[in-house]
């Protein structure tokens, strides 16, 4: 039997039906990094490997999992070669999320049925270098493909947006390209980044940046900047939960510390960073903006082979230090500060579900909306995201969760949407075929459509993007 089929996850008569009203939405990619150059530019891949494998750290952890050579993996091993040891492995990588999504990828956008089990990879491998020549497997070609009206990209503060530019005055591109910054390591500075943040800001400064205020004006300024130029949201990642403690004259001791060049703890840099996070986030509630927080990872573990291969490389863990008191202590300062924005939380550890979304109904009104995210990297497989969805309902309400987003560097991750619509409606059928819901159809169906698409669109509120 075929893998992938029409079906597939859905396990249930009510499931299917379900499924039906949702597969053909568009996708409102809210989070990803994806690269604008690459959308813009256009240029059809030489080969799967450097669309399927390059920069993919999901597949690369699994790959050394299995023992493959780091050569074939992030090396100067040939394309095919790397190709071919992916594929080693991919038949045992069953039950991990890989596999599903390998063969989702492989099924809708080259039409392969492949059993994973017994693959000809040097025929298969040609077979997909052929059609990744043809203009419909361009970048922009397989976003179009897969009915994405809005990819939100990951971007430095200091970037001059020039291909978001770009793209937005090409007609030819059907859909929004938007900038979402990204100031976490500006906010969350330490000795060996402040001369190198300090140094780009007064690149792109009119000022000269050379205190904190000065410093906090800078970074203000590219906010204003990015929002001329189509930014809704902002996005951070911290391992921890920033400390909303410093006072301004506080927050500028650290700074003058890491000015001249001292040790400053870990604690003291999430002092400052709450210190900065907090006039900044003063901005973003004035735009209107969305506020994303990443929290937890534990980056960059393994030393040597950051040496070697460099950051983002499959060498972060599932973190620990996520803390509820703190959690709240810093939405409660922003909303004391008129500082709080609409807010998505994405804990890195799964057993943070729960107490995230406790924690966001905390903060929750008619002026913003803070909401457990999507079931975010570690967490993105089937039995993740079905536990993300019973922890999101019984503390919150389902139907009004923004959804699915891709948080991919990979212009065929669009599957990961069609791998949680299917999981989503696969978990309501499952609740009305034991009678536990009784909703109409329709407002079953208007429930998923906003679960799916529409909450999103009414979230960012970018322009031209409408509900269906």
């Amino acid at each position: 039997m075929t893998l992938i089929h029409d079906n597939f996850l859905l396990n249930s008569k009510t499931a299917i039906k379900l499924y039906q009203k949702v597969k053909d939405l568009p996708i409102y990619d809210f989070h990803c990094h994806l690269d604008p150059k690459e959308i813009y530019d256009n240029k059809n891949y030489e080969t799967i490997t450097q669309l399927w494998l390059s920069g993919d750290h999901y597949k690369w952890r699994l790959m050394r999992a299995f023992g493959i050579d780091e050569d074939y993996i992030t090396g100067d091993a040939e394309d095919l070669d790397k190709f071919q040891a992916f594929m080693e492995m991919l038949p045992y990588a069953a039950m991990n999320p890989m596999y599903h999504w390998c063969a989702l990828e492989l099924n809708r956008y080259f039409n392969e049925n492949t059993d994973l089990d017994k693959v000809d990879s040097l025929k298969l491998y040609k077979a997909l270098n052929k059609k990744l020549a043809k203009s419909t497997h361009t970048p922009q070609s397989l976003i179009k493909a897969s009915n994405v009206s809005v990819v939100c990209t990951t971007d430095d503060p200091c970037d001059d947006l020039k291909y978001h530019k770009l793209l937005r005055q090409d007609k030819k591109v059907t859909f929004k390209v938007c900038p979402t910054y990204r100031p976490d390591s500006y906010v969350l500075l330490n000795n060996n980044t402040f001369k190198e943040k300090l140094a780009k800001l007064n690149d792109v400064s009119d000022k000269e940046v050379k205190d904190l205020t000065s410093y906090i004006a800078a970074l203000k300024a590219r906010i204003y900047y990015f929002d001329r130029e189509g930014a809704k949201s902002s996005d951070q990642s911290f391992e921890k939960v920033p400390l909303m403690t410093a006072t301004k004259d506080e927050a500028q001791e650290i700074f003058n510390q890491l000015a001249d060049g001292h040790d400053v703890s870990e604690e003291k840099q999430y002092e400052l960073a709450g210190y900065i996070l907090t006039e900044l986030s003063k901005v973003y509630r004035t735009l209107g903006w969305v506020v994303q927080f990443h929290l937890g990872p534990i980056r960059n573990n393994n030393t040597k082979m950051l040496d070697i291969v460099g950051t983002d490389s499959g060498f972060d863990s599932v973190g620990n230090q996520l803390n509820a008191k703190t959690l709240n202590a810093m939405l409660n300062h922003l909303e004391q500060h008129n500082a709080l924005s609409d807010t998505i939380i994405y804990p890195n550890n799964g057993n943070d579900h729960l107490m995230v979304q406790a924690a966001a109904g905390n903060f929750s009104n008619s002026e913003h909306k803070v909401q457990l995210g999507a079931a975010w990297w570690f967490n993105d497989t089937k039995e993740g995201m079905e536990r993300h969805l019973v922890d999101y309902s019984n503390v919150g309400l389902l139907s009004k969760f923004v959804g699915m987003l891709t948080d991919s560097r990979s212009m065929i991750s669009y599957t990961r949407h069609e791998y949680f619509r299917r999981i989503l409606c696969n978990f309501v059928g499952e609740k009305i075929e034991k009678g536990e819901i009784t909703l109409s159809n329709s407002t079953i169906e208007q429930m998923l459509k906003d679960i799916c698409f529409n909450n999103a669109v009414k979230l960012f509120k970018i322009e031209g993007i409408k509900e269906v």
